[in-house]
């Protein structure tokens, strides 16, 4: 494994030994802990680093982000502290050993050696840890034959409670399953089971289960996960009313296609958030008051939730873009929808002219502006001002219409429309809009 750790990036490299280091001269032993160890035993790239140590896991961070001349937060009241270097971070938290006072609820801690530290784990194969000290650098630690399930291929609990004192690791269990394509080991699976059929997450503070869920949207596919928890019967807790039949296969399916070719054909756009198109597509089969609430309840951040909504509302609406439109037209319907709705309606439509109306818009119209300005008016000496947004609104409809090209076309243009418009709003208006 040492010479895994000697393939990681300067920078990582950097950070492992100066923490070795303080390690040694501080006489505290540290870890490296968690999905890391997983990862770097199966090959995989590595992007953070979460070390346990045996200490003062805050004094410990402090004195490294001295060292390494980065900034550090600390997190008193989990024992924890994150060190920010260059575009990583790497979080250290003091071993610990964790009580739970009842199922669903966040633990009780209290300061550990690594192997009780390693038993608070989720599964085997993320019960491991790689010794970062001078002596035992590189080492393997496996307490709970973790190497073994990652070679067979099993998710394993550490004990029979697991699912029940935390009911997220449902979520997180088929997560890895269809990530790593493994199994449950037998008695695992089962304790699943029971624990889905008791309905556990219900006992879980939404907003973890939101961050879960988000974690399950990021997946390259997710809906191989949402199609195993649909199996378990587990999706009661975003709503009882949610279940992903093959009409949702399909949504599913036809925004993979849609965003695949987004990516690949508008590299000029900006990237879409795909989690929250997801989101829409599990929740599109709910009320539109039902999915405020649900958004509202699980902690979505604003701009996610209007997008959510606004797609729920814009698919009520979508024959009035499937037909044959002017470009004005397709721009007036779709310039308020963000990009993630119209890649939805994209997906969620077999309307042909509605996705030829929206593949123009993309190609065409999404990033298209006027090149003047309200100051290009003050400066023609056009009044009133009040006028000026009315006209540029105006020249952006003649741009889109009659296809202007460059500003001296536009100003033509603009000045023109601000005589109309003075004509038509000023009641005791002349032939002259100028100052």
């Amino acid at each position: 494994m040492k010479s895994k750790l000697e393939k990681l990036s300067p920078e990582f490299q950097k950070i492992l030994q100066s923490a070795s280091s303080l390690a040694n001269s501080s006489g505290c032993k540290i870890f490296l802990v968690g999905g890391i160890v997983r990862d770097l035993l199966l090959g995989g790239g590595v992007f953070d680093l979460d070390i346990a140590v045996e200490g003062d896991a805050i004094a410990f961070a402090s004195r490294l982000a001295g060292r390494l001349r980065s900034s550090y937060a600390k997190h008193h009241a989990f024992g924890t502290a994150t060190v920010y270097f260059k575009n990583h971070k790497i979080d250290f938290a003091t071993a610990r050993t964790e009580i739970y006072s009842h199922w669903g609820v966040l633990p009780k801690v209290r300061p550990a050696e690594l192997c009780e530290d390693l038993k608070r784990r989720d599964f085997t194969i993320n019960a491991m840890a790689i010794g970062l000290n001078q002596g035992d650098y590189g080492k393997v630690i496996d307490f709970y034959a973790g190497l073994s399930d990652l070679n067979k291929g099993l998710l394993r609990v550490l004990h029979q409670e697991s699912f029940l004192e935390d009911p997220t690791r449902i979520l997180r269990g088929v997560r890895f399953k269809e990530r790593f394509s493994f199994k449950f080991e037998p008695c695992t699976q089962e304790l699943l089971k029971q624990a889905s059929s008791k309905e556990v997450l219900n006992l879980v503070s939404p907003h973890r289960l939101r961050d879960e869920l988000i974690c399950i949207l990021k997946e390259p596919d997710p809906f191989k996960c949402l199609k195993s928890l649909n199996r378990l019967k587990s999706l009661y807790f975003i709503d009882k009313k949610v279940f992903l039949d093959k009409q949702a296969a399909v949504l599913f399916k036809r925004i993979n296609s849609a965003a695949a070719w987004y990516d690949r054909t508008f590299k000029n756009h900006r990237k879409l958030d795909k989690v929250t198109i997801y989101l829409a597509a599990i929740l599109i089969i709910l009320s539109q008051r039902k999915i405020e609430s649900l958004l509202s309840k699980f902690g979505f951040k604003k701009g996610e939730r209007i997008i959510v909504t606004s797609i729920k509302k814009g698919v009520g609406l979508l024959s009035q873009i499937d037909k044959k439109k002017e470009p004005y037209r397709i721009y007036e319907y779709l310039k308020d929808y963000s990009f993630e709705a119209i890649l939805f309606f994209y997906a969620y439509s077999r309307g042909k002219h509605l996705r030829k109306n929206i593949e123009y818009f993309f190609k065409t119209l999404a990033c298209i502006s006027t090149d003047t300005k309200g100051r290009d008016l003050k400066d023609m000496s056009l009044a009133p001002s009040a006028l000026y947004g009315r006209a540029l609104q105006s020249l952006l409809k003649a741009k889109i219409k009659k296809g202007l090209n460059g500003k001296e076309q536009e100003l033509k243009e603009v000045e023109k429309i601000f005589k109309r418009l003075y004509k038509k709003h000023m009641p005791c208006g002349g032939n002259n809009p100028r100052v």
